[in-house]
């Protein structure tokens, strides 16, 4: 029955009977009543009639009654004139007896007309009798029906209701879906617009991130170039033990490479337009934001550290403070890539001198962090008259750079600038230069350990060094941000950068 009441068709098709049955009904009412109506009719006359026939049989009656008492009258008439003349003569008496015989015929046939009546009487009233029984069967009959007819009737209104609510709700439901359907139509068609976005969103960072890639190698290049540069000229150095000129405000000597592009930097950020006010304030404000942040990812760098797998299993604060500021660095960038059309020229030079300074930085950070650790180890160690040169580190280390403590720091404002991956990097391949357990797991080719057995990898799903991959940024980083970012800069925070093999 449900799935009846579920099919509109079959619901129309058993309304269209319903109603064709209460067609039927009335129909049949109406018949009843035309019957009815005839037989009253009918009854009606036939009252009528044997009204009047009681009326003819009465008046024979009383005619009756007269000729009887009309002939009592002649016959006492007859006997007294008997009694008074003597005997009659015989033509009247024949006279007599002649209108005798013929009153008493009228009477025989009085009479039997009387009886007739009478017994017709009788059978029309049996009849009457007869048809108001059947009348009143008839009706009862029909009254019976009717009731029938009138339950039905409301039983199949109550279905006929029951089911136009029971439609009513189809066609609600009906609706709901089709608007469901609607909102999920506009729906998609905006994921499909986002999904477009974000593919060319996607494309325009993958391009952006290839060019960064590029601007990555070549300042790793530089990087070498300056570390080969630097250790040319401290062999030198310690091998003539002639004193060197350095620049008042950098770590460099003043005639090598790296003291050389330090200048041009100063001269492209302050020296060659003093009149641009406006610029140096952008730049000022910032220098003031991004040293903000740097001591904010300080005090969250000290109290946490970062474990690598294969390897030991904590970095020093330095790499920790590196990776965030390479985050806030780039988000830095990004801030300033949404800027209005008047300022993107001067952010524009900025991210080129903070891309020039991240070097700098990078040095400037690891060698404090290494003096500060020679430091606290000479006080720990006892005063003795060792040689100098038993203190210093190779030459060909990363950690070479103690050897030049004595050099001044650089100011705030060359000390704020985020370096890019360059330290973070070196610490890496450092640790990986270490001997440690964490190597065992990488394939060293023309080395086969005992046991080595080949995993059933599909070739597909083999991912390489070499390969791009995309981190997201962690919830708690977007949290501890000063400042709101759009979507463009959140795909800008989670760079994909090579990764490093370790050192053979």
């Amino acid at each position: 029955m449900t799935k009846t009441y579920n099919d509109i068709d079959a619901v129309t098709r058993l309304l269209e009977e319903k109603e064709r049955d209460l067609e039927l009904a009335a129909r049949i009412g109406q018949t009843l009543l035309k019957k009815n109506r005839v037989l009253s009719e009918q009854n009606e006359y036939l009252e009528e009639q044997v009204g009047t026939i009681r009326e003819e049989v009465a008046q024979l009656h009383h005619e009756l009654n007269l000729k009887d008492e009309l002939l009592q009258f002649y016959t006492n008439a007859a006997e007294e004139s008997e009694e008074g003349s003597g005997s009659p003569t015989g033509s009247s008496l024949d006279i007599l007896q002649q209108k005798l015989r013929d009153l008493e015929e009228e009477n025989i046939s009085l009479r039997s007309e009387a009886s007739q009546l009478k017994s017709e009487t009788e059978s029309y009233e049996e009849k009457e009798q007869q048809l108001v029984n059947d009348c009143v069967r008839e009706l009862r009959q029909s009254s019976i029906q009717i009731s029938s007819i009138a339950e039905e009737l409301a039983k199949k209104t109550e279905d006929a209701s029951r089911q136009q609510e029971e439609i009513t709700h189809l066609l609600s439901q009906i609706v709901d879906l089709q608007k469901k359907a609607k909102t999920c139509a506009v729906e998609n068609e905006e994921l499909s617009q986002h999904l477009s976005a974000a593919k060319d969103a996607q494309r325009q960072l993958t391009a952006e991130l290839q060019e960064l890639e590029e601007k990555y190698s070549e300042c790793i290049e530089m990087l070498h170039e300056a570390q080969e540069e630097l250790k040319n000229l401290r062999n030198r150095s310690v091998s003539a033990g002639t004193p060197r000129r350095y620049h008042p405000l950098g770590l460099f000597p003043m005639d090598s490479l790296a003291a050389e592009i330090e200048g041009t930097m100063r001269k492209e950020l302050s020296l060659e337009n003093p009149d641009n006010e406006e610029q140096r304030v952008r730049h000022k404000r910032v220098f003031e934001t991004v040293k903000n942040i740097n001591q904010s990812v300080r005090q969250r760098s000290a109290n946490s550290a970062t474990n690598i797998p294969g390897s030991n299993q904590t970095l020093s604060s330095l790499s920790s403070a590196l990776s965030d500021s390479n985050i806030t660095h780039l988000s830095l960038f990004s801030d300033c890539s949404v800027d209005t059309p008047e300022k993107r020229s001067g952010s524009e030079g900025l991210k080129l001198a903070l891309r020039r300074l991240s070097l700098r930085r990078q040095n400037c950070l690891s060698e404090r962090l290494f003096f500060e650790g020679e430091r606290e180890r000479r006080n720990r160690e006892p005063a003795d008259s060792g040689d100098y040169s038993n203190r210093l580190v190779h030459s060909e280390s990363i950690m070479s750079l103690g050897a030049w403590a004595s050099r001044p720091y650089l100011p705030d404002k060359l000390q704020i600038v985020k370096p890019l991956e360059g330290s973070a990097t070196l610490q890496h391949w450092q640790q990986l230069a270490q001997p440690n357990l964490g190597s065992i797991l990488d394939a060293r080719p023309g080395v086969v350990p005992k046991g080595f057995r080949p995993l059933e990898l599909d070739l597909e799903e083999v991912y390489h060094y070499a390969d791009y991959e995309e981190d997201e940024p962690g919830e708690q980083y977007f949290q501890s941000l000063p400042t709101t970012i759009n979507s463009r800069d959140e795909m800008l925070l989670a760079p994909k950068l090579p990764k490093q093999t370790s050192l053979k």
